[in-house]
């Protein structure tokens, strides 16, 4: 009896496994953001966001006067090598599970990001929740070295304002990693991502005292969406274009609609409780998409009797053909121009009737949504007229 405890006591030592790859947070680099572009030879050039941990002393408030993060750039032939020769710049090894951001920049987008999903897939260290970005117009480098207000890090920040503006506006939408990954192993769906881009003087932009005045050197702004077609970037969609495919995904959770009166002027709507419902009819060849949103009155600027129920009805009735009319233009443009179905309309004809849409894309090919027709009904009902009824005047 005494052996046996014994031998259980020993074989509970075994399976005790501690932290074996356990790191002091001295020895770390606790990495926010990652940038990739390409040089002109082909290289990656990698630019890595760093938060800057490091105290000051013993004095508290001079820890303040420090920059937040530091960005470190290196090159290699390959994401792994750039990666991993950031040690010639910092001591402290790269600590990858706590990015948030990942920017690419249009070149690499443009030729293909195939390597890159490869890459962020097969390495264990990163988690796969963070969000995607395309740099417009601007090097990552850039983007990633602004100082920005309200937010230490500007990572956070464009994370922040991606969130933001998915909920009060619909321009853009929160893609993370994984929901990439999906998209491009899908062969019915393709990838969209948001971009931004920089505003402004970098070079002053990456100094403390870009948030010290009013209005800053640079600035960081989300742009409306980027699409692609299969792993490479094709173009970016308009403001009005980014909410139309907002609606169509049914990722609108507020916004605004701002159309032209019958007669003169503007009006703009805030769009609250939306619901689109997408329905495939593969017989017909026909898709349905019917969107139901609620609405109130934020500002009209034509000459307008709102005392008239007339009045509301008209306003309905131009809000549902501007709406219509915006979603018709961005799928003809989209089918016509690109030749991509970032809308996921394919995925919806596979999963309303496999066989019949394997048969249609044997027939037509990549040709097959073009030889469909889409219906595009809008019911929007305005519930609130706002505080006053007429317009002020004197």
């Amino acid at each position: 009896m005494k052996k046996l405890k014994l031998l259980i006591l020993t074989m509970g030592i075994f399976l005790i496994t501690g932290c074996y790859n356990y790191r002091e947070l001295t020895q770390i680099a606790l990495t926010s953001a990652i940038g990739i572009d390409k040089s002109e030879n082909g290289e990656y050039v990698v630019s890595i966001q760093v938060l800057n941990t490091q105290k000051q002393g013993g004095d508290s408030s001079s820890s303040g006067d420090m920059t937040k993060f530091i960005l470190y750039t290196s090159r290699g032939k390959t994401l792994q090598h750039a990666l991993r020769t950031t040690i010639f710049n910092s001591p402290r090894r790269l600590y990858l599970n706590h990015m948030s951001l990942l920017l690419i920049s249009e070149r690499v987008a443009k030729e293909g990001i195939e390597d890159l999903l490869d890459y962020f897939a097969r390495n264990a260290e990163f988690r796969k929740q963070f969000l995607v970005v395309v740099s417009r117009d601007s090097d990552p480098s850039d983007v990633m070295q602004v100082v920005t207000p309200l937010e230490a890090l500007n990572a956070q920040n464009i994370v922040d304002s991606i969130i933001a503006d998915a909920k009060y506006y619909g321009m853009t939408s929160k893609i993370t990693y994984e929901d990439m990954l999906k998209n491009y192993l899908n062969p019915r769906t393709n990838i969209i991502l948001p971009s931004v881009k920089y505003l402004g003087n970098a070079k002053k932009g990456e100094k403390e005292g870009n948030v010290k005045q009013s209005e800053p050197d640079a600035s960081i702004e989300i742009q409306p969406m980027a699409i692609f077609k299969d792993e490479k970037l094709v173009g970016y969609l308009t403001d009005e274009e980014s909410r139309g495919l907002s609606y169509i995904q049914n990722n609108i959770n507020n916004s605004i609609l701002t159309c032209n009166c019958n007669h003169d002027g503007v009006f703009t709507l805030e769009m609250v409780l939306n619901k689109t419902k997408l329905k495939a009819d593969l017989k017909h060849q026909k898709i349905q998409i019917h969107i139901n949103a609620k609405s109130n009155i934020k500002e009209i600027n034509c000459d307008l009797d709102l005392l008239d129920p007339n009045t509301i009805t008209e306003i309905e009735k131009m809000a549902n053909h501007h709406l219509e009319k915006m979603i018709q233009d961005l799928i003809e443009n989209i089918l016509n121009n690109y030749e991509t179905d970032i809308f996921g309309f394919e995925e919806l004809l596979y999963k309303t009737d496999p066989n019949t849409y394997h048969k249609l894309q044997k027939q037509y090919g990549e040709e097959l949504l073009e030889n469909f027709d889409f219906e595009v009904t809008a019911n929007i009902t305005v519930q609130a007229k706002g505080n006053i009824i007429k317009e002020i005047t004197r």
